[in-house]
């Protein structure tokens, strides 16, 4: 069973119910717009926008959709990161270029926000997508990035240089002029103030909360960097020979003791962001 979601507006939503009139089925939940099942796949639509197919092969029913309501694909280069959550392991942003072949090929893997999928899927498609699309991609240490917060930078001013530098790099790498969309982590307006000391500032950029629903090129970009992400966690759990943990929870604090009391300060520096609470509640020395 495969499930691909995508956003549309209101009025979207209303044409989009009309167009299947005769496949509806009786579903009465609040936050529900309508239920249909057609060729073998049911479509759920929300109220929020959000409408969700699920069944075997949803690609077809898809292209009905965008068809229907009119909805064209088009290049675009999409930037997000991840690992900013994640009291250890690294911080990496990625931009990756999707054209429109490169769209309807995403939209076969049944791509989706990275933070929707299971580590399993990530594994499977990251390296499928990194080989097909045109992108770049930057793994900010542990020990570097707790450089940076030691010259008194804040993770939002981290992430503004991140994802200035990659891009560049990719519009660099692309001949068209296409939109770029970042995912937005902070005001535009304090976006660029974070960048005003740079000496080159791509500043044709398209903000938006929950960019992967307005591009799969962000979508693309967020799997990227998760496999990145997953693969660094790998070997630095290799290294430490324990499992690390993801997220910044009570368990995570476990391992943080254990890193500090097996390796000391230095080695909990190569693994740990240092000014996560995870780290500074616990007054190691």
């Amino acid at each position: 069973m495969r499930n691909y979601t995508i956003s549309l507006s209101s009025d979207q939503l209303v044409l989009l119910k009309q167009f299947y009139s005769n496949y509806l089925l009786k579903v009465e939940q609040p936050y529900v717009f309508f239920v249909a099942h057609h060729n073998d796949t049911r479509i759920s639509a929300f109220k929020s926008g959000k409408v969700v197919l699920q069944g075997e092969e949803i690609n077809p029913e898809l292209v009905a959709i965008k068809s229907f309501l009119n909805i064209t694909n088009y290049a675009a280069i999409g930037s997000d990161e991840v690992g900013t959550g994640d009291a250890l392991g690294p911080v990496v942003v990625c931009s990756a270029y999707a054209s429109i072949e490169d769209i309807e090929f995403l939209e076969k893997l049944g791509v989706k926000d990275s933070k929707s999928m299971t580590n399993k899927e990530i594994v499977k498609l990251g390296p499928v997508i990194a080989n097909r699309l045109t992108h770049s991609i930057v793994i900010l240490t542990p020990e570097k990035f707790n450089e940076q917060t030691q010259k008194g930078l804040n993770l939002n001013k981290i992430k503004a240089l991140l994802h200035n530098h990659m891009i560049i790099k990719t519009t660099s790498k692309v001949e068209a002029a296409v939109p770029v969309i970042l995912d937005q982590f902070c005001l535009p307006t304090h976006y660029f103030n974070y960048l005003k000391d740079e000496k080159l500032v791509y500043r044709d950029v398209e903000f938006y909360t929950k960019a992967e629903s307005v591009h799969l090129s962000v979508a693309a970009a967020s799997i990227i960097a998760r496999y990145a992400f997953l693969v660094k966690m790998h070997q630095y759990s290799k290294k430490l020979n324990m499992k690390l943990k993801l997220g910044a929870s009570k368990e995570v604090d476990v391992q943080i003791k254990e890193i500090y009391d097996t390796h000391g300060l230095d080695g909990l520096n190569k693994i740990a962001k240092m000014n996560f609470k995870n780290v500074t509640k616990q007054n190691l020395t």
